[in-house]
């Protein structure tokens, strides 16, 4: 599996799985448990009655032997993922994060749940020793990034552009490195700081480093995106970055 693909697969296999399901399940909420990375959970969940709404998501860590909960934490599903926007899931603005801090936690075995509005999200993840598992099946989407060493770049500034003349003088159809820019997959960076050809996960899509702008510099990321509306969407936010090898 390409990881560029990661996110888009992974959104149309969450959708054929919500799809079989809808007959049984009489809930206008759904969404899906996708994973985890380092000190990071991440999924995403929306009410397709108010399609541009964000909800809330209930997620509960429990010891795989005995059941017992450990944490329960409440988080707001209002981050934005262009897959999500592009599988018309209301207007992307549906994906969640949670970060756990596993050192304070006994050295076990856990099971991660989560649910939005009463309804459970599907998946869930098992977690061992710093590895997270998705039992489900779409895990075998997943698992590209399991096994591989995800080593933390700290926080950047991520902003957005597009091949527009506004975003880059028309210069966006073709990146620095000579390859031809792509949406969830693009990112411009500081090359002296991270070099080009490497691959960066942030907020559960993994981008390749192959493009640079006069703007980017130090501990900051330009992410491409196809459209101006997308980039303009997207807007200016801090995201935890991760280096994957």
């Amino acid at each position: 599996m390409n990881m560029k693909k990661i996110s888009a697969v992974l959104i149309a296999v969450s959708l054929m799985i919500l799809l079989g399901t809808s007959l049984a399940v009489a809930s206008s909420t759904s969404g899906f448990l996708d994973g985890g990375i380092q000190n990071q959970i991440f999924g995403w969940a929306w009410d397709s009655s108010n399609p541009d709404a964000a909800v809330e998501v209930q997620i509960v860590i429990k010891k795989a032997s005995d059941n017992s909960v450990v944490l329960e934490q409440t988080v707001v599903a209002d981050r934005y993922r262009e897959d999500l926007l592009t599988n018309s899931i209301g207007n992307g603005y549906h994906a969640f994060h949670l970060s756990v801090d596993w050192n304070s936690l006994e050295n076990t075995d856990y099971i991660i749940e989560a649910s939005s509005q009463g309804t459970p999200l599907h998946g869930y993840i098992y977690y061992k020793e710093g590895t997270y598992s998705l039992a489900s099946d779409h895990e075998v989407v997943t698992s590209g990034l399991m096994g591989s060493k995800i080593t933390p770049l700290g926080t950047y500034k991520t902003t957005a552009y597009c091949p527009c003349r506004i975003c880059c003088s028309g210069w966006g159809k073709r990146t620095s490195t000579g390859a031809i820019p792509t949406s969830n997959h693009t990112i411009a960076v500081d090359p002296r700081v991270i070099p080009y050809g490497s691959k960066v996960l942030i907020n559960g899509v993994v981008y390749t480093a192959e493009d640079c702008g006069s703007g980017v510099k130090g501990k900051h990321i330009d992410i491409y995106f196809d459209s101006h509306k997308a980039a303009r969407n997207y807007g200016v936010r801090n995201a935890e970055a991760y280096l994957v090898e």
